[in-house]
């Protein structure tokens, strides 16, 4: 068992938004730029926000985003 990314967010927003659906679908999602200074973060500095999954969910994870269309 691995953590891949799943996906890279623009936008801190549209990144905790694909988290919190995934999380309420049951899968577990880790993104490692959040924190207490997430705010002040340059995304585009930092390649973007980007949720984790394990692999074994990454399937189910991807056609949640999907059907959701969010991200891309």
């Amino acid at each position: 068992m691995a953590v891949v990314t799943l996906a890279r967010f623009a936008s801190l927003p549209e990144a905790s938004v694909a988290k919190s659906l995934l999380e309420a679908e049951g899968i577990g999602v880790v993104m490692p730029e959040q924190g207490p200074v997430a705010g002040m973060l340059d995304a585009g500095v930092m390649g973007g926000w980007q949720l984790l999954v394990i692999d074994d969910e990454l399937e189910e994870a991807r056609r949640i985003l999907i059907e959701a269309g969010i991200g891309g």
